[in-house]
């Protein structure tokens, strides 16, 4: 997916001095007396908040959590619990801010946690007025929740269309790149296993992979329909027959493809549902009117492992059966392991999948691990997210913005933004009229004798002032060659640096021009 990194940002030194605001998901589950009971998803946002810090931003990061009655806030609605948290996790003070839609005062180098930001009226139904008020608050808005990727709100894609610059941080961006290489460009095999108790809560995604994969496992109560539909009995087996023919649709779906829904040949049963259940393996064609099948048979997970083994790509979502019963484990944990032990590119979301990954201790196995809940569910489901949406297109109109837009070389935006003042930026910018000046010549004579190295020492020290008040496409010029002329010869930097040298002396007229009308006025 085309769209505009963080993490590419900062790295050309665009962050420097910028406002940025930050769309975490720091919803974390609490008990009754508001204390944090887990806090992966704190730490989980801690990566694209530091990244902004050390860039030099002044970092504004804000998430819901809980679900608040818009306009009317309580104490249990409160990111205080939150805020306290992120401060010990990040050995630095992280200063909780109401009411901030208006302003919030921030400065490079600081973070502040906005308060939740589903009090604030408009947010669900992403009000214009309301969004254009959050992207002023910033110069670049980063979308780092996934979990809330399928949501349009005012916070995650309202000020998306609004903001200055925006992208998508590490979070999101890794759960992007991970759903490309599993679905869009996938190393086949692909098979998916998708499992749960109700097949009309997945049956879109069941036909949306229907399409795709090579091979469509289902498990749990979804797998008992699918019995069903391929004339087996299930007893009193959880299912939906209702939707027989829905599941019998999927299977000549995948046939016609020349695809298959592996049907379990074995399951284990039991007469009650309890984890002291006695439990019975007998072939799929042996279910009595009375068993409960509760898993997957030994024979059906074996066959099942080795297709795992082999595949190319591997999209989990549910375990295949009851996994929390020590008797009806089996099934989920021949899965498991055999995903663990596949070369396969992996990945898994879903709470019970990742439930289930935890207690078999495969987290390093599995190649990616989505926390989107909801939004990983309607990904499966072939829907665009809004938030993939937003900022692809915004991508692509800064894209096209910038190749019609004329070359402008100072960003006196920016060099305010770092010097603080005018009076600061004009004394800078006469400094560096003279040793630009002086540089320029300096690089072409040592390029004529082959002295790259000389002609690298005096590009770094261009590169060095560049971020503080060049335009990014200077900026990014610079670096390509000042970097390049760390290896290559003389002869390939000259060629460059006939490219870069025009700007640089259309940023001396620039300075020059910017210096003098400081002066008048």
């Amino acid at each position: 997916m085309n769209v505009i990194r963080f993490s590419d940002l900062c790295a050309k030194g665009q962050v420097s001095g910028k406002r940025v605001f930050i769309r975490a998901d720091l919803n974390v589950p609490q008990d009754d007396t508001g204390a944090i009971t887990e806090d992966t998803r704190i730490r989980a946002s801690i990566p694209c908040i530091q990244l902004a810090l050390d860039a030099g931003a002044a970092v504004m990061v804000t998430s819901h959590l809980g679900r608040p009655t818009e306009g009317e806030f309580k104490p249990s609605d409160s990111l205080a619990p939150v805020a306290k948290r992120l401060a010990e996790l990040m050995g630095r003070e992280v200063p909780l801010v109401s009411h901030w839609v208006d302003g919030v005062n921030v400065q490079p180098g600081q973070v502040v946690l906005l308060e939740n930001c589903r009090v604030n009226k408009g947010e669900k139904k992403n009000n214009e007025a309301l969004a254009q008020k959050m992207a002023a608050l910033c110069d670049i808005f980063v979308h780092d929740a996934f979990g809330t990727a399928h949501r349009a709100e005012a916070s995650t894609y309202g000020i998306a269309q609004f903001a200055k610059v925006a992208c998508a941080g590490p979070l999101l961006a890794a759960e992007m790149d991970a759903i490309t290489l599993a679905l869009a460009n996938p190393k086949r095999p692909l098979v998916a296993i998708v499992a749960g108790s109700k097949v009309s809560t997945k049956l879109t995604i069941l036909k949306s992979l229907a399409d795709k994969v090579d091979q469509l496992i289902v498990g749990g109560g979804i797998a008992n329909t699918f019995m069903l539909a391929s004339g087996l009995k299930i007893g009193k087996s959880l299912a939906e027959h209702d939707l027989v023919a829905d599941a019998k649709a999927v299977i000549d779906a995948m046939q016609a493809r020349g695809a298959a829904v592996p049907i379990p040949t074995d399951v284990v049963t039991a007469k009650t549902f309890s984890a002291d259940a006695v439990a019975t393996v007998k072939a799929a064609t042996d279910v009595a009117d009375d068993d409960l099948i509760l898993d997957i048979g030994p024979q059906t997970a074996t066959a099942l492992a080795e297709q795992l083994k082999s595949a190319g790509t591997i999209v989990w979502n549910g375990p295949v059966g009851v996994f929390e019963f020590a008797a009806f484990e089996n099934g989920t944990k021949t899965i498991a392991h055999a995903i663990a032990e596949s070369s396969a590119f992996s990945i898994a979301g879903g709470g019970d999948t990742l439930a289930a990954i935890a207690k078999y201790g495969i987290e390093k196995q599995v190649s990616y691990i989505s926390t989107g809940g909801g939004a990983f569910l309607e990904v499966l489901e072939g829907k665009t997210l809004p938030a993939f949406e937003i900022l692809t297109r915004r991508a692509a109109e800064d894209a096209a913005a910038a190749s019609t837009t004329p070359d402008q070389f100072l960003d006196v935006a920016r060099g305010l933004g770092m010097m603080g003042s005018e009076d600061a930026l004009r004394k800078i910018l006469e400094t560096v009229d003279t040793s630009l000046s002086d540089s320029l010549p300096e690089i072409w004579q040592a390029l004529e004798v082959g002295d790259v190295k000389t002609a690298n020492r005096l590009l770094h020290g261009i590169k060095g002032y560049a971020p503080i008040f060049c335009s990014d496409v200077l900026v990014d010029q610079v670096v390509h060659v000042e970097g390049l002329s760390k290896t290559k010869t003389a002869a390939e930097i000259t060629v460059l640096f006939s490219e870069l040298e025009p700007h640089l002396e259309a940023l001396l007229l620039e300075i020059r021009a910017y210096i003098q009308n400081v002066a008048a006025t």
